[in-house]
């Protein structure tokens, strides 16, 4: 006769065994299963409505209250149609750092054996103390019964550690911050301190609700729905889609125009574009960034492409200008300890050359982006 499988019946919590027995007496047992789990798993995905709980119903279980923010910045509360969400309790200023977070547990990213990874992460979520546990499960999980409750929670809401790295984090707190393509946080993965950050893109009042953005680029109205919808399972009703049809219409005409400036500007790097034409339309592109109200990721990565195309030039003068002004965008999004901050602030040091300061506020805009009728330095 074949062997049975030694552990093949799996508890919600991602642990195995052999019969259905020995899960009970695991169940009875266990201090997590012994305490009411908060029946509020809708989070960043936006899954459906929050039942019991009135919009805006400040919340008051173990979870909530062992989420502390940097300063006491925010709090947690129920958003209608949405879950939990992180909402300010103080003005929060551009620029400030409102999270900064450890991951709970690692996983990799490159791993597709379903098995492995369900292995992996009931290994990980057993090591966790009591509160983690009842946190941890009181996060959104999309892929229903897919997998075990463990793994859809890990895979709903892991976020990587940086941009070309092989695992990803598990955020307690991080995973309670909602969506909207007009995001008024940023979060970054900071290697020098092992963490995540969130800092504020612009100010957020009081009893705002602190949000990011779930996309990896910011692309038209019904790209950004199907993109939400296929990865996350919801429809986004943040300020932007819900805006009027012609002024959406007119956001999107923006949008697209952002998007071919940055692909014409890549291929300056391939030697398809004069510097000069590169820089007149990163110039562009930044108009339409303050039409659009983008002031994430964006800003400081159109900075570094003017600053590399003066360097590659030898323009020590628009270097050191766009090596600072990469650096304040750093260092507003990310804080001054990101490793990326840190280089711009040593490049920008090192071109310590004069600028030319007789230049009024737009001639020296002029001049910067070698726009048409401009001085020459």
């Amino acid at each position: 006769m074949p062997k049975k499988n030694p552990r093949k019946v799996l508890c919600d919590c991602g642990k195995r065994f052999g019969d259905s027995q020995s899960r009970s007496q695991h169940i009875r047992d266990s201090p997590l299963h012994k305490q009411p789990v908060v029946a509020m798993a809708y989070t960043a995905a936006a899954l459906g409505p929050v039942g019991e709980v009135e919009e805006n119903q400040e919340l008051t279980t173990s979870s909530a209250k062992g989420i502390e923010s940097v300063g006491g910045l925010y709090t947690v509360k129920a958003m209608a149609g949405k879950g939990k969400g992180l909402v300010a309790i103080t003005k929060i200023p551009k620029g400030t750092r409102i999270l900064s977070e450890a991951p709970i547990f690692r996983v990799p990213r490159d791993n597709s054996n379903i098995n492995s990874l369900e292995r992996i992460v009931a290994n990980e979520v057993e090591r966790l103390n009591v509160d983690q546990q009842r946190s941890f499960f009181d996060l959104t999980n999309i892929y229903g019964n897919a997998h075990s409750r463990s793994l859809g929670i890990a895979r709903t809401n892991v976020l990587p550690l940086g941009s070309n790295t092989s695992s990803g984090g598990l955020f307690l707190e991080a995973s309670l911050i909602n969506h909207s393509c007009r995001h008024n946080s940023q979060n970054t993965w900071n290697e020098n301190i092992s963490r995540l950050t969130v800092h504020a893109l612009q100010d957020i009042k009081e009893g705002e609700e602190i949000t990011i953005t779930y996309l990896p680029t910011t692309p038209v109205y019904t790209e950004r729905q199907r993109f939400l919808q296929e990865k996350f399972k919801f429809d986004c009703k943040c300020e932007l889609c819900l805006l009027p049809r012609t002024e959406r219409e007119r956001s999107d005409t923006r949008l697209r125009e952002i998007q071919a400036i940055d692909k014409a500007v890549g291929s300056y790097f391939w030697g398809g574009l004069e510097p000069e034409m590169a820089l007149n339309l990163l110039h562009t592109m930044f108009l339409l960034f303050g039409e659009e109200g983008i002031w994430d990721g964006l800003i400081p990565r159109a900075y570094n492409d003017a600053y590399e195309i003066a360097t590659e030039n030898g323009d020590k003068l628009r270097a050191r200008v766009f090596a600072q002004r990469t650096y304040d965008a750093r260092r507003l999004i990310e804080g001054d300890d990101s490793p990326t901050t840190i280089k711009m602030k040593r490049a920008a040091e090192e071109l310590s050359v004069e600028t030319p300061q007789r230049l009024s506020g737009t001639e020296f805009e002029n001049w910067l982006w070698m726009l048409k009728g401009a001085l020459t330095s």
